[in-house]
Formats: C-alpha cells, structure tokens, sequence
C-alpha cells in the first residue's frame, strides 16, 4: 500500500468574529464609476479617479467628477505625493507624471514594466510600481492562482534611475507606505510583506489581497474576492490542476473572478443555486466583496462585504474619504460609501 502526501495548505483566517459575514458593501450608497480601475486621493483632500485613460477629480461624494488629464492607455494605477505631484501608471507600462498645475518633466514615458498593479511615492522624486510578474494579456486571477513561480518585484523610479526594490514576490497587488516602512501585499498568497527586510507580516487572510491603504486607525486592505474553499482544497489535487492547464484555456479554469454572474461557459459551483435558481448569500462562489479593515499591527478589526448574492464584487481599491470608507467595486463599476471602518 502507498500512501500519497498531499501539498500542505497554510491555514486561512475564516469570515467569522470580527470578519463575521455582513452586507455593508451591498447596503452602501453608491455612485457610478464606469472604466474606474483605481483612485487616490490628492494633496488637496479631492478624489482621484480614472475612467480608462482619463483622469478624474472629485472634490465631494455628490460633486460631479472633472476631467484632469488622458493617458494614452487605460489607467491602472494612481499615486500621489505629499507635494501634489501625481503619478498615472498605465496597462501598457506607460507612465505619465503630473505636478500641480501641470505636466511634470524628466520623468521617463515608461516604466518598463509587464503588467503593473499599483503604485505609491516613497518621496516626491521617487515611485514604486508593483510588478505581478504576470504577462501582459494573460488573466491575471487565473494565472496567478494556479502558477507557482514567485515572478513579481517591485520597482522604483526617478527621474534619472531605475532600480528592483525587491523580487521573487508571488503576483504582487498593492504597495503602501508609512512613514516606517514599505508594505506589499502578494495576492492569492494572501499575506503583507515588509519590502525592506522581505518579513511577512500578515497571512492566512480570508481574501485575495490587493491594494492596501492607510487610515486614521490602520489600513484597509481591498480584496479581489474571497478564498474559495473549493480552489483550496484543490491545491492539494495536484494531477487535476496538471491536466485543468494543461488541456484548458485560462480563462476557463477554476479561479477567481470578477464577475458574478453565471454563465454555461464558465465552471460554476453547482451549490451555487437553490430552489427556483435563487442564490443564497453563504453559496459557494468564485467572486466576493471584500474590503478588511486592519489595525497599526495589520490585524484585522472588522470588514465589508457582499456576499454570493449581492453584485457589488472584485473590490480594487478601498481608502478614507471624508470621513467614511470609500469603495471601488470592478464588478459594478460603482463607488460605495459606508461609515467608516478606521
């Protein structure tokens, strides 16, 4: 008889106690934000948003959004400086920077990256941008669920250098930075490194982290969906996700996704539907709303969701605006404002 050792799987933090399942996402008010991708908030307290490769500015939740500048990609990635200087990074690597009033000069046009998923000032004169390691044109959720290289870095740029702040990171998402220390958080890992010393900080969290931003009380981490039980559990099924790549395109694997609507050219979780095709909120699903509010030591305290049923999944961004929790949902293109989490 042979016994079989299966792949072992870090534990993972349940959605329950402070992360006890909620519908604050689906109950939030909300404002449409069709092309959005990513937003931060500028010098002067206003709301920096992107619809595809046009920048926005909101300077209150009702105040109509103005156009600020176009890229020549679709934007991915906003970053802002103390000073006001601004930073669009887009899909296609290219970079443009802003200075109050108007277009910054010296920086390079591009950043040389594959495909960028965040970016952040560590001074006026320097950006980091995160770097999944991922192809570009390649299904980035699917992709970085079931390959295992660690390929993604994080790069900084100036006006006369490029260096690698740091590589070997496992489909790197989000970056934020303190006034300690850099932080990066490595998506379907689902933890928060420390770019300096490479220390993980926190891991084993329910969702696919993304971006990271900080608040008042902590951080709030924005997450892509939750951790599915059944992608999970197939970690450990090493012949199935052999042949599930090798005979099957990307974007029909089991992984998750942004939208959460079903359709038959999809797997589906069969649990998913109950009598009469109704959706329960605790079905199983390959897309969540996620949004975890963390304190200074990135311990969670408390989140907002929207659970299998609800629509407003794929959460990008999340940070404090005017005093509430302002969040970016892909799969609606929607902001949501809810009281505030920290």
């Amino acid at each position: 008889m042979k016994l079989f050792r299966r792949k072992s799987v870090p534990p993972t933090m349940t959605l329950e106690g402070v992360l006890g399942p909620n519908d604050r996402l689906e109950a939030a008010e909300a404002r449409p934000a069709p092309g959005a991708r990513a937003m931060a908030l500028a010098a002067d307290g206003a709301l920096l948003i992107n619809n595809g490769r046009l920048l926005l500015r909101v300077s209150g939740w009702t105040a109509e959004a103005q156009p600020v500048f176009e890229c020549p990609a679709s934007i991915v990635a906003i970053a802002t400086a103390p000073e006001g200087t601004v930073a669009l990074v887009c899909e296609d690597g290219a970079l443009r920077v802003l200075a109050p009033g108007f277009a910054a000069t010296g920086w390079p046009q591009e950043t040389g990256v594959q495909m960028p998923t965040d970016a952040a000032f560590l001074s006026d004169d320097e950006l980091v941008i995160a770097d999944s390691g991922i192809e570009r044109g390649e299904d980035m959720l699917a992709r970085a669920t079931w390959e295992d290289a660690d390929k993604g870095s994080v790069v900084a740029l100036s006006r006369k250098t490029r260096r690698t702040v740091a590589s070997g990171l496992h489909a790197p998402a989000g970056l934020c930075v303190d006034n300690r220390r850099l932080l990066v958080t490595e998506m379907e890992r689902a933890r928060i490194r420390d770019v300096a010393t490479g220390a993980i900080l926190q891991t084993g969290l329910p969702g696919y982290a993304g971006r990271l931003s900080r608040t008042p009380t902590g951080y709030l981490l924005s997450c892509i969906a939750r951790r599915d039980p059944l992608i999970e559990f197939l970690k450990t099924e090493t012949a199935f996700v052999r042949d599930m790549k090798a005979t099957i395109a990307p974007t029909h694997w089991i992984a998750p996704r942004i939208d959460p609507q079903f359709r038959h050219d999809l797997p589906i979780e069969m649990g998913a539907t109950r009598l009469f095709g109704e959706i329960k909120a605790w079905a199983p699903s390959f897309s969540y709303g996620l949004v975890i509010a963390l304190d200074h030591d990135l311990n969670p305290v408390g989140s907002a969701q929207s659970r299998a049923n609800g629509t407003r999944h794929a959460i990008a961004a999340a940070l404090h605006w005017g005093g509430a929790t302002i969040a970016l949902s892909l799969a609606t293109g929607e902001l949501l404002r809810l009281e505030d989490m920290g």
